[in-house]
């Protein structure tokens, strides 16, 4: 990686959500649940600036109070519950071009996560960089889960016999010891490079491999009193 590269962080947050209400401010531990992403973020060396993305100037004012850019709000049209996240970020990129700013690589950090440290983001750029052969590679974060999941089964509508969701030939791979290892993305960490932008996810996709615990995921309100305890010292 060389020093010319500018990287984007984008903390995308918006004001609604179903299961834990205004959750993306919430206390956790002291502070909202956004700014421990906001906090790890700024004080990452490798980020050229950390950009707060909300439809909600509460969100906005509570993110400046601790250091983030929040240039503009998000337009109520992708603030949608089924509202595409590439959307999202191409939005972003295109506001910010228009205004002089550009960037080479963008990374997305969803405020959720507040486990993910900057070390987390710093070494996930590093193996973003000394892994990447071409400018489709993108990166995700993602932790393990059991090789078990390989026999997830569905049944067919019409004949009703079973088939398995995975594309792996399992017939003589039954043993859970030679069964391949597992991993499934914990919405930490997404990283592309800006110009031709299509998404984080696809064949040319990296991965950065957290453990279970900072793969937290804050979606009610049990995930926010979890994360609590362990940002707190007292989760074990």
């Amino acid at each position: 990686m060389t020093k010319h590269q500018k990287i984007l962080a984008i903390i995308g947050a918006r004001e609604g959500s179903k299961g834990l209400p205004r959750k993306n401010i919430l206390d956790c531990a002291g502070k909202p649940l956004i700014a421990w992403t906001i906090e790890s973020a700024l004080q990452s060396a490798r980020l050229e600036r950390v950009l707060v993305n909300t439809d909600s100037q509460e969100i906005a004012d509570v993110a400046l109070k601790y250091g983030a850019w929040v240039p503009f709000l998000r337009p109520p049209e992708l603030a949608m519950d089924d509202s595409n996240i590439v959307d999202v970020v191409n939005d972003a990129l295109e506001r910010l071009k228009l205004s002089g700013q550009e960037f080479d690589y963008v990374m997305l950090l969803q405020p959720t996560s507040p486990l993910r440290t900057t070390e987390h983001i710093d070494q996930a750029i590093e193996k973003y960089f000394s892994s990447k052969v071409s400018d489709l590679d993108t990166l995700i974060s993602v932790k393990r889960v059991d090789s078990k999941i390989l026999w997830v089964l569905g049944e067919q509508n019409e004949s009703g016999y079973v088939f398995n969701y995975s594309d792996i030939d399992l017939a003589d791979n039954s043993r859970r010891q030679a069964l391949p290892e597992c991993f499934m993305p914990n919405g930490a960490i997404y990283l592309a490079k800006v110009e031709g932008f299509k998404g984080f996810y696809g064949k040319h996709t990296r991965a950065y491999v957290m453990d279970e615990i900072s793969s937290m995921d804050v979606d009610y309100q049990d995930d926010l009193d979890r994360a609590a305890e362990y940002l707190s010292g007292k989760g074990h």
